[in-house]
């Protein structure tokens, strides 16, 4: 019973109320993507009501402006291509910015479908290579490491290093 009444609530968030948080969800979309949980937070710091939020971002979602899988998506390809990293790291990220689990699992699935973790770890090797700080293979596994590459994956990539420096 306490459900039909939430939603006879939202239908009455309409006119001034409904026009007084919509714009500002749709400012901050236009300055970057973010997620549902993301819009909420912002929503109720500005002093949102929880059905005034679930209103606006279900006005934003059937408007397509509002869609995590999307912004997973973009944020997997963006933050691999600028800074490659291993899966630990991307999930965490992508944890954190409100996505759900099952969202973030597909998400890394896809993304390392299209590029293989080892890949990856290889072209910070390269990038770390051209720097003082990270000569040393300790400070390069700890690189690797900071980056979210597996064990396995910072092995392999860092064998052939130390066979040069033996």
């Amino acid at each position: 019973m306490k459900r039909s009444n939430e939603s006879g609530n939202e239908r009455r968030i309409t006119g001034v109320e409904q026009d007084q948080w919509l714009p500002i969800a749709v400012r901050a979309l236009a300055r970057s993507d973010r997620t549902k949980a993301q819009i909420e937070r912002l929503l109720g710091a500005k002093g949102a009501s929880p059905s005034q939020i679930r209103v606006t971002v279900r006005r934003l979602t059937s408007l397509k402006y509002l869609n995590d899988e999307v912004f997973a998506g973009r944020w997997a390809e963006r933050r691999l291509a600028r800074m490659p990293m291993g899966r630990a790291r991307l999930q965490d990220e992508l944890l954190a910015t409100g996505c759900s689990e099952r969202i973030v699992h597909a998400t890394l699935r896809s993304a390392y479908r299209k590029v293989s973790e080892q890949d990856l770890a290889l072209q910070v090797l390269t990038r770390a290579s051209r720097t003082a700080s990270a000569k040393t293979p300790s400070r390069v596994a700890r690189l690797l490491s900071q980056r979210g590459f597996d064990e396995d994956t910072i092995e392999t990539v860092m064998g052939p290093l130390m066979r040069e420096g033996s």
